[in-house]
């Protein structure tokens, strides 16, 4: 079958007219996957509404959808990125920090992070807080702190701080990573010779402690052994004496090798000796 010329206008009209559907609809739907949250605009006009996962019509020209990510995201402030974090310690030394920050949106929260801050919240609250953060618990800390000891106590503080601070904006703070620590190579040594002095004086301390309770055994022992002697000095009478001394002669004679024994005796030790064998 063959089209007339007067037809083929209309051919043409229809094709043109199905495609102009073909893309109306297009941009009249809108999907949102998993782990993201939209923001739809009427004129410029927020709606408290949030879109979540799933298929969403708009009108073409008249509203529009903004997606947010609700997954946990990062933001690295480290000298590898160029944008550490630098502060001052209590005393006024300079300290430069890696840090990371973990974070997510409150999801039914996105129209008023879209009103407040944009699409680029992150650079707008995340950053100038987290640096706002870490200073102000860094002004708290000695320097030798920061370079030893309170590592997890720094770490958990500037958590706290963040955290606090962020969920105002409506962001949840997931974890704030302390990666590192740097200090000026002076202060380091310095603060090292401080730590091996202080080693040096703890060992020290140590060792005349253990000769003191060293000295103390020996002066307890000594005391002992005294109070032992004048316990067994007392308990000897004569009467003990010469029969402990009798028993003795007796031992002595009646072993296989003796066949008489000497003593010297006097009127109060007469010896009582049987050297006779098999009587």
């Amino acid at each position: 079958m063959r089209t007339s010329g007067s037809d083929a206008p209309k051919v043409i009209f229809f094709g043109i007219f199905v495609a102009v559907l073909i893309f109306v609809f297009l941009q009249a739907v809108k999907v949102i996957d998993a782990g993201e949250v939209g923001v739809k605009l009427r004129l410029g006009k927020v709606s408290e509404e949030e879109l979540y996962p799933g298929v969403h019509f708009v009108i073409p020209g008249i509203e529009r959808i903004v997606v947010f990510s609700t997954r946990v995201e990062k933001i690295d402030m480290t000298a590898a990125r160029g944008n550490p974090i630098t502060a001052l310690s209590v005393e006024g030394l300079p300290v430069r920090l890696d840090v990371t920050v973990l974070y997510r949106i409150v999801p039914e929260k996105a129209d008023v992070i879209y009103k407040t801050y944009g699409v680029n919240y992150a650079d707008k609250v995340i950053v100038p807080i987290v640096r706002e953060a870490v200073r102000n618990v860094i002004a708290r800390y000695r320097i030798e702190d920061l370079y030893s000891t309170k590592r997890a106590e720094l770490q958990k503080r500037i958590y706290d701080a963040v955290r606090s601070r962020l969920k105002e904006a409506n962001i949840e703070v997931v974890d704030v990573l302390l990666r590192n620590v740097a200090l000026p190579s002076k202060v380091i040594e310095k603060i090292e010779e401080k730590l091996r002095a202080k080693e040096e004086a703890e060992k020290m301390k140590f060792v005349i402690e253990k000769e003191k309770l060293e000295a103390e055994r020996k002066i307890t022992e000594a005391r002992g052994i005294a109070e032992s002697n004048r316990i067994i000095s007392d308990s000897l009478s004569d009467r003990y004496l010469q029969w402990y001394y009798l028993q003795t002669l007796k031992k002595l004679s009646e072993g296989p090798n003796n066949t008489f024994i000497i003593t010297p005796y006097d009127n109060k030790l007469i010896p009582m000796l049987n050297l006779e064998k098999g009587k």
